[in-house]
């Protein structure tokens, strides 16, 4: 059986799949729409908000709402990644219902697929999910002045 790897600023563990199955407890139908077709399916299993809080997560104690800065790279087996923020899937914020689904149609899968409920594509859909990787963005003055404008007074 394949682990899940949870890496990144301050983390690293892993999550055995059995432990995801385990706490997969939550079911549903998730419509989207392929290049060729639209599709529906049954998935099970555990919110990714859920596994990660269970840490360590890489907030800075320094500055106000730091969990706001980080970012999560979902990574498959076969090297395809997808970023989300961990502010659009926490309950508190964007409450973006982001699963790690352990069943699909029924069928027990060997890796979990990340699976984006809200989404009307599954273009970020992450098949045989290895690794997670949890990174704190962090821009310094000259990174922001090309990305912020300045403000005049």
């Amino acid at each position: 059986m394949a682990d899940l790897l949870v890496t990144g600023d301050g983390a690293r563990r892993t999550i055995a799949i059995d432990e995801l199955r385990a706490r997969a407890l939550v079911r549903l139908d998730v419509d989207y729409v392929t290049r060729r077709k639209r599709e529906r399916h049954e998935v099970q299993g555990v919110h990714l908000y859920d596994v990660l809080r269970d840490g360590p997560l890489p907030l800075d104690p320094k500055h106000k709402m730091s969990g706001l800065t980080v970012v999560v790279v979902a990574v498959s087996a076969d090297g395809f990644r997808v970023v989300l923020s961990l502010a659009e899937i926490d309950p508190e914020f964007g409450h973006c219902a982001a699963l790690l689904a352990t069943r699909y149609n029924g069928e027990l899968l060997t890796r979990p697929t990340l699976v984006m409920p809200g989404d009307l594509r599954a273009s970020r859909y992450v098949r045989d999910v290895a690794r997670l990787c949890l990174l704190r963005v962090e821009a310094d003055e000259r990174q922001a002045d090309r990305v912020l404008p300045r403000a005049h007074g």
